[in-house]
């Protein structure tokens, strides 16, 4: 196929003849695809150098697939996602240890988080650990606050609220099932 045909393909027709074996294609979804995409990772990273080597891992991931990826709203919206995906791991990667507020000690201020990408995360997983918490019954709801947020025994929280310890047991084990579900 002529340059300036591929150059005037549709992403799909470029996807189909990769597939088919036309390093071309590929090279024509590259060079329409590179500079947008680190353009906006830069955009989200704030490092020029950072964001071209996640853009370059995400191609390469996509040119060791030769062609057979599926992408049924288009190759743009695909391509996108993937490297949204890269950034999010990479801010994954990049959270700093968590430390128990214990071992904090008292008055010293906790530190901010690093970024709003941070601050998004925290919140979306504060607010998914909220709603399965209130989804809970009333009473396992409440074992399993003593149990993880006050820290108290099974044997205490048994005492306190008058049920066995073999119960309490039952509520934390079905509330962990339920909480890590809804976490998905």
């Amino acid at each position: 196929m002529q340059k300036a045909k591929i150059h005037n393909s549709q992403d799909e027709d470029l996807l189909l003849l990769w597939q088919n074996g036309n390093a071309k294609a590929f090279d024509e979804l590259f060079r329409r695809y590179f500079q947008p995409l680190c353009q906006y990772a830069f955009n989200n990273l704030q490092q020029s150098m950072l964001a071209e080597e996640l853009v370059m891992d995400v191609m390469m991931r996509i040119w060791k697939t030769n062609g057979q990826i599926h992408c049924p709203a288009g190759f743009r919206p695909y391509i996108l996602r993937a490297l949204k995906n890269a950034i999010l791991n990479h801010f994954r990667s990049s959270l700093p240890a968590i430390v128990s507020l214990e071992d904090v000690p008292a008055g010293e201020e906790i530190p901010a988080a690093v970024s709003p990408d941070h601050k998004l995360l925290h919140d979306e997983t504060r607010d998914r650990y909220l709603d399965a918490l209130s989804s809970l019954s009333d009473k396992k709801r409440e074992v399993f606050i003593l149990s993880r947020e006050e820290s108290l025994t099974y044997k205490e929280i048994a005492r306190q609220l008058n049920i066995s310890v073999n119960t309490v047991e039952n509520y934390i084990s079905a509330s962990l099932s339920h909480v890590k579900e809804k976490m998905k």
